[in-house]
Parts: structure tokens; C-alpha cells; sequence
């Protein structure tokens, strides 16, 4: 018996679309399962795509980012300063 079926299991009416209803079924079908095994399988695979390794990855993305933007608008303020020196220097002329 698996921790799934272990845990009580909770009755939950759901709305779906009549379309995903019948691919739900269809993968039933297919499968040789119920509905509802169907939509915990769904559920588990949704859970299981955001792993804490997916979520290390994308804090690192959002660092890099970060890191690249502040690097950016440095160098955009070292021009916007280069740009005023010389409309200065212009002016004086």
C-alpha cells in the first residue's frame, strides 16, 4: 500500500470543462484506472514539476538577472555621466 493510499482519502466534487472531462477519461481508459486516480496522478506530476532543484535553478536565474540588470544600469549611468561631461565641454566652446 502506498502513502497515497494509506492517507484517508477525501471526497471533493470538482468542475471541469467537458473536453478535459473526456481526456480524463480517455486516460482512464487507456490506463485501466479511475477518474480520480487519473486527476491524484495529474496532481502529483504537477506538484512534482516545481522539484526543489527547479526551484534552486530559477532563484539562480532571478540572481543572474538581477546581477546583469544592476551591471546594466551602471554602465548606463557611467554613459549618461560621460555624456554630460562632454555636453558640458561643448558648451564651453
Amino acid at each position: 500500500m502506498n502513502a497515497l493510499q494509506q492517507e484517508a482519502m477525501l471526497r471533493k466534487p470538482i468542475l471541469m470543462p467537458r473536453g478535459m472531462v473526456e481526456k480524463v477519461n480517455k486516460i482512464a481508459g487507456r490506463k485501466k484506472v479511475s477518474f480520480a486516480k487519473v486527476v491524484r496522478e495529474a496532481v502529483d506530476a504537477f506538484d512534482e514539476g516545481m522539484s526543489g532543484h527547479d526551484a534552486a535553478l530559477l532563484d539562480a536565474l532571478a540572481e543572474a538577472m538581477l546581477e546583469s540588470t544592476r551591471e546594466l544600469v551602471g554602465k548606463i549611468e557611467n554613459i549618461a555621466k560621460r555624456l554630460d561631461e562632454t555636453h558640458a565641454m561643448l558648451e564651453k566652446h
